[in-house]
């Protein structure tokens, strides 16, 4: 059976569209877990407008990004062994009927994190086929980004964007929970990181594949995602990286984001994201997910 694991914040249309095409699957054994990170949502979920049985509502009391959003829907499902695959997915992706079924069937390894073709919603352009860390960019670079299909290029990437992951229960056992340090953005390169260090592998399932609008939950507060970026790039490197290569990522990323966001706007939430990435405390078990800073 799969536990599939979607976030709710301010978006609760979305989300729900996102259900419909879950129960809507060619592929029954399931249970869809969404955890509402947005209180002002509260009552629309508890109205259940999707009345099936596979469909678990979870009203959290703060915000804490997704990362923590993730975690919550782990923890729910993960003591059930019945549930030997799990699904975690952007709320904002659109689903075939067979979906579940081609993923579930390409899905054989336990040792492997799969991702579907991920396009951009309503057009024929690649959302991305996973991501490079680039450490003089100081950050990330989507692969075959905006790209039609018949021109992709199959690279073989750091990591998977969070937007679909798929796994065997085994992945997320020894893996861990999501770094809820990172909160949002982030969060899925550090989770992919931490995998491959321990022998896991990453695999586009190609044949398969979804469709995403993009930043759907951060798109109407730019300055929040500015914050977000800026911090956990920081976090990032002073995790994962070691010597130089921490050095030039972190200076990189702090004086690129320097330079874009010089705006009055734009400047305040850099210097807040910047500040916090150095003054926050690395998480390196994973097993809490608590956010600590000093």
């Amino acid at each position: 059976m799969i536990g599939i694991i979607t976030v709710n914040w301010r978006g609760f249309q979305v989300t729900m569209d996102l259900v419909k095409h879950l129960v809507a699957s060619d592929y029954s054994a399931f249970r869809v877990v969404v955890v509402n990170n947005s209180v002002e949502d509260n009552e629309k979920f508890a109205a259940n407008p999707v009345h099936d049985d596979r469909v678990v509502i979870i009203n959290s009391s703060e915000n804490k990004g997704f990362s923590g959003g993730v975690n919550m829907g782990l923890r729910e499902l993960l003591p059930e062994k019945s549930f030997t695959h799990f699904m975690i997915m952007n709320n904002d992706v659109a689903l075939a009927s067979d979906f579940l079924t081609k993923m579930f069937e390409a899905a054989k390894s336990t040792e492997k994190i799969y991702s579907p073709l991920i396009f951009f919603r309503d057009t024929d352009l690649i959302y991305n086929t996973g991501g490079k860390v680039h450490i003089w960019l100081g950050g990330t670079i989507n692969l075959n980004n905006h790209v039609p299909a018949h021109r992709v290029r199959k690279v073989i990437p750091d990591y998977f964007s969070g937007c679909v992951l798929f796994m065997h229960r085994s992945v997320v056992e020894r893996t861990g929970l999501f770094d809820e340090t990172f909160g949002t953005y982030y969060e899925d390169v550090d989770f992919c990181y931490r995998a491959q260090r321990i022998g896991i592998s990453l695999e586009m399932v190609w044949d398969v594949f979804a469709r995403h609008f993009h930043s759907y939950s951060t798109k109407a507060d730019n300055t929040y995602k500015i914050y977000l970026l800026n911090r956990n790039q920081v976090i990032f490197g002073r995790k994962h990286l070691r010597c130089g290569a921490k050095l030039v990522f972190i200076l990189a990323a702090v004086v690129r984001g320097l330079i874009t966001n010089l705006g009055r706007k734009h400047f305040k939430p850099y210097f807040r994201g910047i500040k916090e990435g150095f003054s926050t405390t690395i998480d390196q078990t994973n097993d809490s997910g608590e956010t600590k800073n000093g």
